[in-house]
């Protein structure tokens, strides 16, 4: 909803005090509403990150038996969050505040929103309670409902749950899960920089396309310290069901949030995105900057890709963010009153400081006297963890001479057989196949394969039935058009097929989330009603439902031959009815597995060490010097908690790559064995230990 009639607005100053009636707010659910705002008037987010495309601050209102304001926004724009807050609130009182995050640029506003709803309460942790008094002078006395983790509040129809957040980036921080709609409240996890631009959803952009650079820069920057802080936060979360991602930054989330999930799993472990090269120079008048284009050229000529970067003119943010996303660096810079010139020293200094780990690094230095810059940048990266330097020192003076153009080969070599290693050839071709003899074959070649994925239904003796298939396809275009369909015998469905001899073939869209898999392929109509749940009855002529969600066509069919395929059955159909639902686009088996099936979180190994209570940080080993400080948030052993894991035997098994089901076996599996959840044999099952 929005609004831009002004009344009367005179001054600015005086906007605390006249109605502007200025809002412009967006649904999240039914009972909640985006009340935030876009500043792309901010020159430098945190005074040093420029955010050309502007931020946005989200604020979120629910409207139950209890409104629930979720987090302020910055002192920039409050005027018009007030005006949505209005508006949101429909005249109603503001009941309760949830504070995730005290940084001012969430937090500024909280005085002016007690004054003007003196009877809202503020539900926080200790932590936040401690800088809400040092940030205010407010009496929150009987203001305040303190939570901790696991802690429960419910609002009415809405029950909440608290998980403690640290260091993801500030101390204090939490995240609030609502388990009615599986909605998390993220704090500033999973933000972005960026205005949404009338575009509260990242479904409604491509966000993969145009936003995840800003991401990727968001993270890196504003949280890469705290890799291993954001893991622990994202192990806590991998149990959670999540239908919506709610960030204090950015974009909400409520469709394939796994695939910007694996991105967080990558850069919170360090782990490159992609093989290639980050390649960041500072050149005074020109001569740096030569050679390292001739180095870029080199390594493109050999399959390479680079990324290339003049520190004098690309701020930091933009290279420390590839840094991250690159597998190697390369760092060439002149030497500057007998250190390194300026911009890359300031460079690396961020990159030590955002703690970037597991790189492959080669160096370049220019001096026309004294060259130092080189060994200053070593040892400056040295200081990070996993860094493998890679190749020779490349000295230049003053400029390259055709002499050093070997050592720029040389680099490239080495870098290029890391990256993109010569694939061995077999010498010597195999020998022809003997007549019946048995051929190896790669079950990898058919998940290769494109396949559509389906939910086959039908109805016998007055009751639904449906499974998710991925075997539907045309046969034959003549008048009637004929498709086939195979099914698992196992499955239930397949049964009730035979029995009624129609079905009907709803083909899913990308959109489809993961619960609409687990309800129609991870249960059997044997022992639950896959239909009780739904709010939908829609049918097709034939009597048979189908699915009208998150589907593009169905198609309704009746039996015309059966084929026994050993572990299924192959159903010939006439098509006698079909229609198109929608213009999405149709998911196939790939897509599925790409970016709709969760990812699996590894836990970290468990070790012996010491936990900071105030930040996360864990110090491994069996003592604590009594001297230590915490590299984050500087306390002292004091505020350290002694972890000593259970020894925890792994068991070996095998794991389904269809639905995750993960089945102990010392051996191999029987080769009759089927999948109790999705019902898939043994090709489907890959050796796993847990």
């Amino acid at each position: 909803m929005y609004n831009n009639r002004q009344k009367n607005c005179g001054d600015c100053a005086a906007y605390n005090d006249r109605e502007v009636n200025m809002h412009f707010t967006r649904k999240v659910t039914d009972d909640l509403t985006w009340v935030g705002v876009d500043d792309r008037r901010l020159a430098c987010f945190e005074g040093v990150y420029g955010v050309p495309d502007g931020v946005s601050y989200n604020s979120y209102l629910l409207q139950d038996d209890f409104t629930v304001l979720f987090d302020t926004v910055d002192k920039a724009v409050y005027q018009t969050f007030f005006e949505n807050v209005k508006f949101a609130l429909q005249g109603r009182k503001l009941n309760y505040l949830v504070v995730s995050h005290m940084e001012p640029d969430h937090a500024y506003t909280i005085e002016a929103l007690l004054s003007r709803y003196p009877e809202t309460v503020v539900i926080c942790n200790s932590k936040i309670e401690t800088m809400l008094r040092q940030y205010f002078d407010i009496d929150f006395s009987d203001r305040l409902y303190i939570v901790k983790e696991g802690d429960t509040f419910c609002s009415g129809k809405h029950t909440f749950t608290f998980v403690m957040a640290p260091m993801v980036h500030w101390p204090e921080v939490m995240m609030t899960y609502d388990l009615t709609d599986k909605l998390l409240f993220s704090a500033d996890a999973f933000g972005t920089f960026g205005a949404l631009n009338g575009r509260l959803f990242a479904d409604e952009g491509d966000f993969f396309g145009e936003n995840l650079d800003e991401a990727r820069r968001y993270y890196t920057n504003i949280v890469g310290k705290y890799g291993t802080q954001v893991q622990n936060v994202l192990k806590k979360a991998a149990g959670l069901e999540l239908n919506y991602v709610c960030p204090l930054h950015g974009p909400v989330w409520r469709a394939h949030f796994g695939d910007f999930l694996e991105k967080y799993l990558q850069w919170s472990s360090y782990t490159p995105e992609e093989k290639s090269v980050c390649l960041a120079y500072a050149s005074v008048y020109g001569h740096t900057e030569n050679a390292a284009n001739i180095l870029a050229g080199k390594l493109v000529e050999r399959g390479v890709k680079v990324r290339m970067f003049d520190t004098s003119v690309t701020p930091a943010s933009y290279i420390v963010a590839n840094a991250f996303r690159c597998s190697h660096l390369v760092l060439a810079a002149t030497t500057y009153n007998a250190g390194i010139f300026v911009t890359m020293e300031n460079l690396i200094h961020d990159i030590v400081n955002h703690n970037l780990q597991n790189r492959k690094v080669a160096i370049m230095e220019n001096g026309s006297w004294a060259a130092a810059s080189g060994n200053l940048m070593k040892e400056a990266m040295s200081k990070l963890k996993g860094i493998e330097f890679i190749g020779d020192k490349i000295s230049l003076k003053s400029a390259l001479k055709e002499e050093q153009l070997a050592e720029l080969d040389a680099v490239a070599d080495a870098i290029a057989a890391d990256i993109c290693p010569v694939p061995v050839v077999a010498a010597t071709a195999a020998a022809p196949a003997e007549p019946g003899e048995k051929l190896p074959v790669d079950d990898g070649v058919f998940k290769n394969m494109t396949y559509g994925v389906e939910v086959l239904t039908t109805r016998v003796d007055g009751k639904d039935y449906g499974c998710i298939i991925n075997t539907a396809g045309q046969v034959a275009a003549s008048d009637p058009r004929k498709i086939t369909i195979s099914c698992i015998k196992k499955n239930y469905t397949c049964d009730m097929v035979a029995k009624a001899g129609k079905f009907n073939i709803s083909i899913l869209t990308e959109d489809a989330p993961y619960s609409l898999f687990e309800s129609f392929g991870f249960r059997s109509g044997r022992d639950v009603d896959k239909f009780a749940d739904v709010s939908y009855n829609d049918r097709t002529l034939n009597g048979i439902r189908y699915i009208p969600q998150y589907t593009n066509e169905v198609l309704s069919c009746e039996v015309i031959d059966v084929k026994d395929l050993d572990t299924q059955v192959l159903y010939i159909a006439n098509v006698v009815e079909a229609k198109v639902l929608s213009s999405g686009k149709s998911c196939t088996y790939a897509y599925y597995h790409a970016h709709i099936k969760p990812k699996k979180n590894p836990a970290p190994d468990q070790k012996e060490g010491f936990l900071c209570k105030v930040c996360g940080y864990f110090h491994e080993g069996s003592e604590l010097p009594e001297d230590f400080t915490c590299p984050l948030c500087k306390h002292g052993p004091e505020e350290f908690e002694h972890i000593v894991p259970a020894v925890q035997k792994k068991v070996k098994g095998y794991i389904c790559t269809v639905c995750g089901h993960f089945e102990p076996c010392d051996g191999e599996l029987p080769e009759d064995y089927t999948c109790p959840l999705c019902h898939h044999g043994p090709d489907s099952f890959e050796p796993a230990e847990q």
